[in-house]
């Protein structure tokens, strides 16, 4: 069977099977739906409570961006170009997907007719499984364009491999509720790598073949990592805390995080369209 349907194949499996097997973990520390709905700004519309719109809006409008951008890209004809097109188009997607559970209806899927709010919802879990496709994909389109054929298979195996284990794992922390592994902090961890490995690839690269595109992405990463920067430096300094708490201002570390990624996906756009 050809792989791109046994991955589609294998995708609706694991995301119906997160379906099936809803996750009961509380969040950390407890928090019942009052006190949930006292810590951020909300809107009702007609029986559904919408958190955070401003952040939602941003959030969508990056995700609609994104995809934007990935359609546009998957039109071109450089086989690297369209891998770059998927892996955008599925970012995107994931992007929606966290904003649904993170923002807007954050309050309906994981506290509405609750005691005690839940940790997490089938939105956030299947975002993470399609963000960590995306960038399982990102790798081809990195790898293809920047490394000889000899060592293209062998990472190519190692990240399709990588990304079946973590899928194994996201999967058997929501049968089982294993918190770490439902956690944005393993994601993070596990793919972290994964951008890093792209880093030493288009250096050295460059280095011996100086060029357009892997210099363009090596400012891609370098760029991507002042923008997590910024927002680790905003969240720990409080100042979001202290907009809303003084003057009833919401723009949160989040909200950073999603402005910065909306330039940082055109500048990519930019750089593999070249």
């Amino acid at each position: 069977m050809n792989r791109k349907y046994i991955l589609a194949i294998g995708s609706i499996i694991i995301l119906l099977l997160m379906l099936i097997f809803p996750m009961s973990i509380l969040g950390s520390p407890n928090i019942s739906p009052f006190e949930y709905l006292q810590s951020k700004p909300y809107i009702e519309i007609g029986s559904i409570i919408i958190l955070v719109p401003s952040s939602t809006v941003i959030v969508y409008l990056l995700g609609v961006i994104t995809i934007f951008i990935g359609v546009k890209l998957s039109k071109l004809k450089e086989i690297h170009q369209k891998y770059w097109g998927i892996a955008l188009i599925l970012w995107g997607i994931g992007t929606i997907l966290a904003g649904t559970s993170y923002q807007g209806l954050g309050y309906e899927l994981k506290c509405a007719n609750q005691e005690l709010c839940l940790f997490t919802s089938w939105f956030e879990l299947s975002y993470l499984y399609v963000t960590a496709l995306s960038i399982t994909i990102m790798a081809y389109a990195v790898s293809i364009k920047s490394l000889d054929i000899k060592y293209l298979k062998i990472y190519n195996k190692i990240t399709s491999i990588g990304f079946v284990v973590y899928s194994l794992s996201l999967l058997t922390g929501v049968i089982f509720e294993v918190k770490l592994l439902v956690t944005y902090e393993w994601f993070l961890v596990f793919f972290l790598i994964y951008f890093v490995s792209f880093m030493v690839i288009n250096v050295s690269k460059n280095r011996s073949q100086q060029n357009r595109l892997d210099k363009g992405l090596m400012n891609v990463w370098i760029s991507m990592l002042v923008i997590n920067i910024l927002y680790f430096v905003y969240y720990y300094s409080g100042i979001g805390e202290f907009l809303y708490n003084n003057y009833n201002m919401w723009f949160s570390a989040n909200d950073v995080l999603h402005v910065g990624l909306i330039p940082w996906m055109y500048y990519i756009y930019r750089v593999v369209k070249q």
